[in-house]
């Protein structure tokens, strides 16, 4: 059965990870040094779920209360887009294949990227902060086929941390890790699309 929609993840995958280089550029501006203590990992979950604010963790961390977007310059900076797979994913659209989004992220991020417009085309598009629940958590991809309104079978997900593409796996979801080669993704995901005009949509 061919596939009707792809899930794509972000960092990793749509934009390039610049984790390390972000973290060691806030750790500094918070005057902790190069690097965040092991506290700030321990809330990650949290704060990626929505259940605790970035800026209370910041706060708790240094000491002195910090605004959301005290650090977007520094995001963008280190997380940059991968043009090479929004062309995939257009081109996926062009063959009448649905493409949505399922990203662990935090407000302060999802603010950015929308004022970039670049999630505009993707539909639905789940922010693990907005919809309480983060990857690998099967309600997460659940919920990312209840809102696409098909089968586990019909959808492809895109995601370079294997522990992720283990757990859409185990909901059914045809999962690929990205490993940095986008030919390789596009080939991967091209066998599962049905020919142009073979299911009627193009």
């Amino acid at each position: 059965m061919a596939i009707k929609a792809v899930i794509f993840d972000l960092g990793g995958v749509i934009f390039h990870l610049g984790e390390e280089g972000y973290r060691r550029e806030v750790a500094r501006r918070l005057g902790l040094g190069d690097s965040l203590p092991p506290a700030y990992e321990e809330a990650m979950p949290a704060i990626q779920r929505g259940e605790v604010a970035e800026q209370d963790v910041w706060e708790a961390l240094s000491g002195r209360r910090v605004p959301l977007d005290a650090f977007d310059d520094a995001w963008q900076e280190h997380f940059t887009v991968n043009p090479e797979m929004l062309a995939l994913a257009a081109e996926l659209r062009e063959r009448g294949v649905r493409t949505a989004v399922l990203s662990n992220t935090q407000a302060s991020h999802v603010a950015i990227m929308r004022r970039m417009g670049v999630l505009a085309p993707f539909g639905p598009v789940l922010m693990s902060c907005e919809v309480g629940r983060r990857k690998p958590e099967p309600e997460v991809f659940q919920l990312a086929l209840e809102m696409l309104g098909l089968p586990a079978d019909e959808v492809a997900f895109v995601d370079d941390v294997p522990e992720y593409v283990a757990a859409a796996r185990a909901v059914g979801i045809h999962a690929i890790r990205h490993t940095g080669d986008v030919a390789a993704t596009r080939r991967a995901l091209l066998e599962m699309v049905a020919p142009e005009g073979a299911d009627g949509t193009n």
